[in-house]
């Protein structure tokens, strides 16, 4: 949003530049040739101008935006990971709209007894407090969780807020009990599927663990098979 309000602001400018241009040649034209002449000649300068203007205003350095509110440990966290500041701006909003949403999710999952049993069971929350940990420690990580911060977990909130919202109807009939039990289907679905995105997030983890247990039971067992052959030798 804002790299469009600055590309429309850029062009406004240039466009006054042109017209401002064109108007003032003219006027100094009209006094040292005919009309023809000197609104060819007028347009002529004003592209010229204009373009010599673009062409300073586009090789200007731009200025980067001060990142606000960052903590010093967590913007020196980013930018090791190869981040540029507008990846960094980007890659906080996302996430500060992600907490949001999960704090959402924390107080409706306590709101009804169905979704705390939801909770109970396949603690949802706290699977996207995880995968939300996941991400900031590798920010990379970001793409690969995309599915989980633009669908899974809105769609979870807004599920939630509506089951709730269904389930305080003082009168209910029997179409109302269908819709709360397929949309308790619906969120467990879902609750489940938040533990299926953390397990891909964490993934490379795992197998990162796998290949050094691997590798330590490997050494260990060189170990005390070399101290058997050494102790077999004394004897």
């Amino acid at each position: 949003m804002q790299k469009r309000s600055s590309k429309r602001s850029s062009w406004l400018i240039t466009l006054i530049i042109f017209i401002a241009s064109f108007y003032v040649l003219s006027l100094f034209f009209n006094g040292c040739m005919s009309g023809t002449f000197s609104d060819t000649f007028s347009f002529i300068g004003a592209v010229i101008i204009t373009g010599l203007a673009r062409w300073w205003q586009l090789r200007r350095p731009q200025q980067p935006k001060k990142l606000k509110n960052v903590d010093s440990d967590m913007l020196q966290h980013y930018r090791t990971t190869g981040m540029a500041d507008e990846d960094i701006q980007f890659f906080r909003e996302t996430m500060s709209t992600a907490k949001t949403q999960i704090d959402q999710l924390s107080q409706n999952m306590q709101r009804v007894p169905k979704l705390r049993a939801i909770e109970l069971h396949l603690e949802p929350v706290n699977v996207a407090r995880a995968s939300f940990k996941a991400i900031v420690a590798e920010p990379q990580k970001l793409h690969a969780a995309s599915d989980f911060l633009y669908r899974h977990l809105p769609t979870m909130v807004d599920l939630t807020e509506k089951y709730i919202a269904i389930s305080k109807h003082e009168v209910k009939d029997k179409d109302t009990y269908t819709v709360l039990e397929k949309s308790a289907t619906v969120i467990t679905d879902l609750a489940q599927q938040f533990r299926d995105d953390y397990e891909a997030l964490v993934a490379d983890d795992l197998s990162d663990i796998d290949i050094d247990m691997t590798l330590a039971k490997a050494a260990l067992k060189k170990s005390q098979t070399t101290a058997k052959e050494s102790d077999t030798h004394e004897q």
